[in-house]
């Protein structure tokens, strides 16, 4: 029997109705609901054209964009000064920042800047320990998404043994210590691990995350099993056009698996979703909301 497809797009859609909701709470109890981003103009046209969707995406659950652009000669100070300047201002409900930085800047050193209670995207470490710890916090929103995804399947975690292929510090890591969070018992590896194909096939729960075209074959999977596709890899396609695949060789897996998410259509819109999500969390936390 064929995989049942968990459908991230549809998923989303289910989480941005919820979320307009809570949204709309906080307004009517006198609070902010707010995300600011900051980008560095770098000619990089896709940052650019990311951060203009998401003021859509923001504004279709009720949540009030803004978007503060730099200069391309932005340097640390400057970029750091604006991310400090909006941890400061109470109607600023979530910051984060759009990356690619100019070279001369660490951008771990500006992200560390942010307001862990405003981190809408979990990437100041005081919110990554947070997240190992089990305390509250705002948990980076790709991790977060695969988590959601598992538990829409109803797939019980705990005891149930889950790989993650894929140890990033953005992605991988952080997906294991959700999953551990769930008591489920987790594996972490990546593309180098010897026996990587044995080791999946004993998997309940298999997260490809290793940004490897197709690494994930019919004969990696057990049977049954729920397979996250995190991967998102650019190669040329038919007349030589480029398209979107994920870590997992579709077809034959979903020939295997229990579940399949699939690239493009699953975890993508699920991170913007979680995205979202954050930003309302952070304005419930608030300390001004009424």
């Amino acid at each position: 029997m064929p995989a049942r497809i968990i459908d991230g797009n549809a998923l989303a859609e289910s989480h941005r109705r919820r979320i307009a909701e809570r949204a709309a709470a906080v307004k009517a109890r006198g609070g902010s609901v707010r995300l600011d981003a900051v980008l560095v103009e770098s000619g990089d046209n896709g940052a650019r054209v990311y951060a203009e969707n998401q003021g859509r995406t923001c504004a279709l659950v009720g949540i009030e964009y803004r978007l503060h652009r730099l200069a391309a000669e932005s340097g640390y100070d400057d970029i750091a000064g604006r991310v400090l300047l909006l941890n400061t201002k109470d109607e600023v409900s979530a910051v984060m920042l759009h990356l690619p930085l100019p070279a001369s800047v660490d951008p771990h050193r500006v992200q560390a800047l942010i307001a862990p209670g405003k981190d809408v995207e979990g990437v100041n470490p005081a919110n990554i320990g947070n997240v190992v710890y089990g305390q509250s916090s705002l948990v980076p929103c790709t991790a977060l998404a695969v988590l959601k995804m598992i538990e829409s399947t109803g797939v019980e975690l705990r005891g149930r043994r889950a790989l993650v292929v894929g140890a990033g510090d953005v992605v991988g890591k952080p997906i294991a210590v959700l999953l551990m969070r769930q008591e489920a018992t987790v594996i972490s590896a990546n593309k180098f691990t010897e026996g990587l194909p044995e080791l999946a096939r004993t998997a309940d729960v298999l997260v490809a995350a290793a940004g490897v075209p197709g690494l994930v074959t019919r004969d990696w999977v057990k049977p049954g099993a729920v397979v996250i596709d995190v991967g998102v890899n650019r190669i040329p396609g038919e007349g030589g056009r480029m398209k979107t695949v994920g870590d997992t060789a579709f077809d034959p897996v979903k020939d295997a698996a229990g579940w399949l998410s699939p690239v493009p259509g699953g975890v993508g819109p699920m991170t913007v979703a979680m995205l979202l999500n954050n930003v309302v969390d952070a304005a419930e936390r608030s300390p001004i909301l009424g």
